[in-house]
């Protein structure tokens, strides 16, 4: 079944550990080229590592054996290294605090030289891709700033025929993220929930 914007919003809001109360307008404008799709990826946006949850840091670290041997870094024999060690409050996560995976040599911890996310192929070992993945990451280009689902800027990369927005669009956000929105949906028919459950 091809996913909609609302059962897209319904699981984000029930099983993401989201915040989310409305729709940014841009999630229904064609902002993208033709061929824009997040299977165009190259990484970039992995680079500056990525805001985690407190509960998403504590179910890495509590696969961290499973994770160690998907990782490529230096630091992936010390889940120490995994994670910054300053908290922020941010009310866009049901937990409300949120950490930021650490940058080493370049990029995000989990960043593979193979271009993959370790904390995925981790998933994959489990049998669920996203059992780990972070929901920043799952979503992005999507992204949810002040309680609100938007599209993100891309500010990191130029590349069109990926996931940064263009003055003419033929696609919508939803088009681009096609494949990786249906997966994303399934998780609600699985029952599987996320960084806190649904919103309080």
């Amino acid at each position: 079944m091809r996913p909609t914007l609302s059962r897209l919003y319904k699981v984000i809001r029930e099983h993401l550990g989201l915040h989310v109360t409305g729709i940014d307008s841009r999630v229904t404008r064609r902002l993208f080229t033709p061929g824009a799709s997040v299977r165009n990826c190259n990484g970039l946006c992995c680079r500056t590592g990525a805001t985690v949850s407190l509960d998403e840091r504590d179910k890495v670290l509590s696969h961290s054996r499973i994770v160690a041997g998907a990782m490529t870094s230096n630091a992936r024999s010390d889940p120490s290294r995994w994670f910054g060690k300053r908290t922020t409050k941010d009310a866009d996560f049901t937990s409300g605090r949120t950490i930021n995976t650490r940058v080493v040599d370049g990029t995000c911890v989990f960043y593979r030289n193979d271009g993959m996310c370790a904390l995925q192929v981790a998933g994959s070992r489990m049998r669920d891709p996203y059992a780990l993945k972070p929901a920043v990451c799952l979503l992005w280009p999507l992204c949810v700033q002040d309680r609100t689902l938007e599209v993100g800027y891309a500010w990191f990369t130029r590349r069109r025929e990926c996931c940064a927005p263009s003055r003419a669009g033929a696609r919508t956000i939803l088009q681009v993220i096609g494949p990786d929105a249906e997966l994303i949906c399934g998780m609600s028919s699985a029952g599987r929930s996320r960084g806190g459950g649904a919103p309080r």
